[in-house]
C-alpha cells in the first residue's frame, strides 16, 4: 500500500482521533506564532483542515490559506465541514508544491513531516514558496519519542516514518537553507521554526 492510499483509507474516520487536548494545543501553536493579519499562509498536509479555524483567525478576512494535501479524501472531508476559513484547497504533493517562490509568508507543517521520504527536498520546496523574510514551522501535540513510537506501533507503510533527532534536523535544515531559530521537544508538543535564509 502506498503512502496516499494510506491516508485515503483513513480520512473518513481521521476526526474520531482528534481530541479536545490536542485541538487546543494546536490553537495554542498557531496563537503563539503570532501571524500577521493580512498573511499569505500555506498548511503542508492539512489533511481534515483541523488548522484552518485557527489560520482564518490569524490572517483575517485580507489573509489568505492555501490547505495543500496529497489526499484526494483528506481535503474532501477538509471541505465537508464547511468553515469559514476561506482556504482555497490543492491536492499536491510537497515534493512539487503548484506555488510560484516567494509567495508566502509562513508554512506550517503540522503531524506531517515524519511522512516525508526526502526530508531535505521537502524543506527545500516548502522553502521554495516562502518570502525572504518566511517562516517554516514543523509541529506535533507530542514529543518526537512519542511519535516515533507511535509509528512503529502502527507498523505498515508508516513503521519508518520517524522525526530525526535535533542534531540530524538541524543539517536537513542547513542542507535546505532553512535557519532554525527555536526548537521544543517536550511532552505536551513538539515544535520546530525556522527562517528562510536570505
Amino acid at each position: 500500500m502506498q503512502l496516499q492510499e494510506y491516508f485515503d483509507r483513513l480520512a473518513l474516520t481521521w476526526d474520531e482521533g482528534v481530541t479536545q487536548e490536542g485541538v487546543a494545543l494546536l490553537g495554542e501553536i498557531v496563537r503563539g506564532l503570532e501571524i500577521r493579519a493580512g498573511s499569505r499562509v500555506l498548511d503542508i498536509g492539512s489533511g481534515t483542515g483541523v488548522l484552518l479555524p485557527f489560520l482564518a483567525e490569524a490572517v483575517g478576512t485580507e489573509g489568505r490559506i492555501i490547505a495543500l494535501d496529497f489526499s484526494r479524501k483528506m481535503l474532501l472531508q477538509a471541505k465537508a465541514k464547511e468553515s469559514s476559513s476561506g482556504a482555497a484547497y490543492t491536492q499536491a504533493d510537497v515534493m512539487a508544491i503548484p506555488l510560484q517562490g516567494n509567495c508566502v509568508d509562513l508554512v506550517l507543517c503540522n503531524s506531517t513531516f515524519p511522512h516525508f521520504s526526502d526530508k531535505v527536498g521537502a524543506m527545500k520546496e516548502m522553502i521554495r514558496v516562502l518570502r525572504n523574510d518566511g517562516r517554516l514551522v514543523i509541529c506535533h501535540t507530542m514529543s518526537r519519542e512519542a511519535i516515533n513510537c507511535l509509528h512503529r506501533s502502527i507498523g505498515g507503510v508508516v513503521g519508518n516514518d520517524f522525526l530525526p533527532g535535533e542534531v540530524e534536523l538541524k543539517e536537513m535544515a542547513k542542507l535546505a537553507g532553512l535557519a532554525i531559530t527555536s526548537l521544543e521537544d517536550g511532552s505536551r508538543r513538539y515544535l520546530v521554526i525556522g527562517e528562510k535564509e536570505a
